[in-house]
């Protein structure tokens, strides 16, 4: 159900399935939450296909993860797991109807090239419907709107990123939004199955990752960005205050 009562939103992150977002930028929503900016996460699928955990447990695995986040508001587009199409007309209707409904200034999407294809076609689904949403003939619901700007996080797959969040005071609340989807980070008896997602060690790569990405910019954790556009800047206070690794400083 698309939302219609909620104000315009700043940032919109969008997830292929629930903890995709959590993981790959939880710490820059639950940052940009902190220093008062409206945010929201949109999950395409529920995880219905997920090796462990049914799509209710999932949800609530979800909602606690953004209650930890700090963001109060979280939709799912109930798209087939596994079946996100970005030539689907009416997936691309309906994710052009969430965004004419929350109106973000900035999309946070998928890295388009990963090993998941729910991945790969989440973000093409997010570029495909960004553009025609701001289509006045466009048929989706609500008036026509087009984000800003889009920015590509990334999954399973890294890259040279065009800029870096310093999420190190927002570590810890990225860490348990992620330990809150049990179902997929935990091994839980018998009839939990074995997946990348609840190996011992997963926990380690994220951090690993975290790290690796702060240390370019000389922080302790960091959350890496794409931009395919040049990224403009009206105020140089971005630029003059940005964080700069220390002259001798490991960067990488």
């Amino acid at each position: 159900m698309l939302p219609t009562d909620s104000p315009p939103l700043q940032i919109l992150a969008i997830g292929a399935h629930p903890d995709d977002v959590e993981i790959s930028c939880g710490g820059t929503m639950a940052l940009a939450s902190a220093q008062g900016y409206s945010v929201g996460i949109l999950d395409l699928t529920r995880g219905e296909l997920s090796t462990n955990g049914t799509p209710e447990e999932r949800a609530a695995e979800a909602a606690e993860a953004a209650r930890i986040l700090g963001v109060p508001l979280r939709r799912n587009a109930g798209l087939p797991d596994g079946g996100i199409d970005a030539r689907d007309p009416d997936q691309v209707r309906c994710v052009a109807g969430f965004l004419r409904a929350l109106r973000p200034l900035v999309l946070l999407a998928h890295f388009p090239q990963d090993r998941h294809p729910d991945h790969v076609e989440a973000s093409r689904l997010v570029d495909r419907a960004s553009y025609l949403a701001g289509l006045r003939r466009f048929s989706a619901e609500g008036e026509p709107y087009r984000p800003e700007v889009r920015y590509f996080f990334a999954s399973r797959v890294g890259f040279a990123p065009s800029f870096v969040v310093d999420i190190g005071a927002q570590w810890d609340a990225k860490r348990r939004a992620i330990l809150s989807h049990r179902s997929q980070v935990i091994r839980n008896g018998k009839d939990s199955r074995h997946t990348p997602l609840n190996d011992p060690d997963f926990m380690d790569r994220i951090e690993a990752r975290a790290r690796h990405f702060g240390s370019q910019i000389g922080v302790r954790y960091g959350e890496p960005f794409r931009s395919t556009e040049p990224i403009g800047i009206r105020s140089l206070e971005a630029l003059l205050r940005s964080a700069h690794p220390k002259p001798g400083s490991f960067t990488g």
